[in-house]
């Protein structure tokens, strides 16, 4: 079983801003065990100061050559895809993106009847918290090694299969 469990932060609509990405966390997956994690910061406006102070920041597109071979053709999982796949398929839209899992999609389809599918929520009900000394939920790798976590959880070999 190999997957890149992702999560963007984004600047919202608020302001009638067009919900850019400013952050992009990531988690590995390999037989089984998350194997990597990493994350990239985007220099757009509206976005929070510590993005602004990062090492690593680019625009999504300028920076597209570094963060993307990691994603190209690989199993992707994110909770609740939208954001996600629209993103992706926004900054590169000839670009072939997935097979994607959604971790949502499938706690709600084995779980029909918890009072709360957000990711944080799911995450407490299955023990799953990651510990991560400096992070909490809203934060891109933060959010991506949990939804790995969570994924793992869920889905059986047959699940992540194909």
């Amino acid at each position: 079983m190999e997957f890149v469990a992702i999560d963007f932060e984004t600047t919202g609509y608020e302001g009638g801003g067009g919900n850019e990405p400013w952050q992009l966390g990531y988690a590995r997956v390999n037989d089984g065990a998350i194997v990597a994690t990493g994350e990239w910061f985007f220099d757009v406006e509206g976005a929070p100061e510590r993005a602004h102070e990062a090492d690593a920041l680019g625009t999504l597109q300028s920076s597209f050559e570094v963060w993307s071979p990691g994603l190209v053709g690989k199993k992707l999982v994110a909770h609740n895809i939208a954001c996600e796949r629209t993103i992706l398929t926004r900054t590169a839209p000839l670009t072939k993106w997935g097979p994607w899992f959604d971790t949502m999609k499938v706690a709600k389809a084995r779980y029909p009847r918890l009072p709360s599918y957000k990711l944080g929520d799911l995450c407490e009900m299955f023990g799953l918290v990651p510990q991560m000394e400096g992070r909490s939920w809203h934060d891109g790798l933060y959010d991506a090694v949990a939804c790995a976590m969570l994924a793992l959880h869920l889905a059986g070999p047959s699940l992540m299969a194909g």
